[in-house]
């Protein structure tokens, strides 16, 4: 998906890049691409890991983000908006101090998942985040996080409902990650007897089915136009009372 901004020219090696909730992972990926103005961010420092060089790393809520509006051309996140109280709260803060727009990585809501849940081979909560330490449920805390998983109309009415001023532009990219190593540390009869079948069955299941993945990335391009209903700055914007009396019978 980051290639896909570069190719498209929407981003430059030289923009901004908050990271949110953000790890090693997060910083090796932006470095081999050669990204170079990136601040990682998250609650605590991610599986201890303490140094991210040649970027920065910032203590920072996603739920209330210490940061101006617009104060980063990008802001990324992969996997942790199902780690919050209110995954759609974490995509406003995101979307207020980005400049250009957002990169999301996370869970998603479809047929196939919704089988996976019902038969318990997938499950609605992350019970073995906390595994290692007693934290990284919800919010970091030892209580196992609900998996928030998104569809792609919720995105669209949570953007357009935070920015009801401009339209913006949404791009989505399919991807499957079958957790099979969470699969096989599980203890249920079921899940053991059809793992082999599981394995054979992802190689078809992603050739036949793309839009059934489980995982999903989408960017969300902040529209830089007022709607035509409106006029002045972007920033602040008044009632284009014209616009409204050519079209509508009004008192106003």
């Amino acid at each position: 998906m980051i290639h896909f901004l570069l190719d498209t020219r929407k981003i430059d090696l030289d923009d901004s890049i908050l990271v949110v909730g953000g790890g090693t992972n997060d910083r090796n990926a932006l470095f081999a691409l050669k990204f170079k103005n990136v601040i990682i961010s998250n609650v605590s420092h991610h599986a201890g890991v303490k140094e991210y060089h040649p970027y920065e790393w910032i203590k920072a809520d996603i739920n209330n983000l210490h940061f101006n509006n617009n104060q980063f051309d990008w802001v990324f996140v992969s996997a942790a908006l199902h780690h919050l109280y209110s995954p759609h709260r974490g995509l406003c803060e995101m979307l207020r101090v980005a400049k250009n727009g957002v990169f999301v990585i996370e869970s998603r809501d479809n047929l196939l998942s919704r089988i996976g849940r019902k038969l318990n081979l997938i499950p609605e909560y992350e019970i073995d985040a906390i595994l290692r330490d007693g934290k990284g449920g919800v919010e970091d805390s030892h209580i196992p996080n609900f998996i928030y998983r998104w569809t792609r109309a919720e995105i669209i009415k949570t953007t357009n409902s935070f920015l009801p001023h401009t339209k913006n532009k949404f791009f989505f990219f399919n991807n499957y990650q079958i957790p099979l190593e969470r699969l096989k540390r599980s203890k249920k009869t079921l899940i053991k007897l059809l793992f082999p079948f599981i394995k054979v069955s992802v190689t078809l299941i992603r050739l036949f089915f793309p839009k059934q993945a489980n995982e999903f990335g989408f960017i969300i391009v902040k529209g830089k136009k007022l709607h035509p209903w409106l006029k002045g700055k972007l920033d602040s914007p008044d009632l284009n009372l014209n616009y409204i009396r050519e079209r509508f019978k009004t008192s106003l």
